[in-house]
């Protein structure tokens, strides 16, 4: 496997992959906000930057997309990795962790304090990954939507 920064010519197999990755979290897949996402990622709109797992045949195997955050408590950056996706047969070796393990290499270059992202609670096998690279930072997660 490789990781390699988000590139236009992964378009068609990053859409491919997004829009199982949106499935996944019983959210319907939406062309418009693909194409919103993936603008933001080549442009590094709001920070937003994306890897590629790519695997030995060239092809897209998994994504994660990150971006840095302000920490006014501490006043310092960190990075919150918003979205993590292995594709499903390369799921068990290992290649969460690569992913992770490139986004932090990153923030550590930038001087960013911390790598923090959050899990739905019914993801155990997510979790079972996060619980052997990270610490759980007990913190709940509240939200208030507005619109669709």
């Amino acid at each position: 496997m490789k990781i390699e920064p988000v590139s236009p010519q992964r378009y068609t197999e990053w859409r491919e992959h997004f829009g199982r990755y949106r499935e996944a979290l019983g959210d319907p897949v939406d062309a418009a906000a693909a194409a919103v996402v993936w603008s933001w990622l080549l442009a590094r709109t709001h920070g937003v930057e994306g890897l590629l797992a790519i695997d030995e045949a060239g092809r897209l195997a998994g994504f994660t997309h990150f971006r840095p955050f302000p920490r006014t408590m501490h006043g310092n950056e960190a990075c919150f990795l918003d979205d993590l996706w292995v594709d499903e047969p390369q799921r068990g070796n290992g290649l969460a962790e690569m992913l992770i393990d490139a986004v932090c290499a990153l923030a550590r270059e930038r001087g960013w304090t911390e790598v923090r992202w959050v899990a739905e609670e019914h993801n155990a096998r997510a979790r079972r990954v996060y619980e052997r690279v990270a610490t759980d930072g007990r913190l709940i997660t509240y939200r208030i939507r507005f619109g669709a």
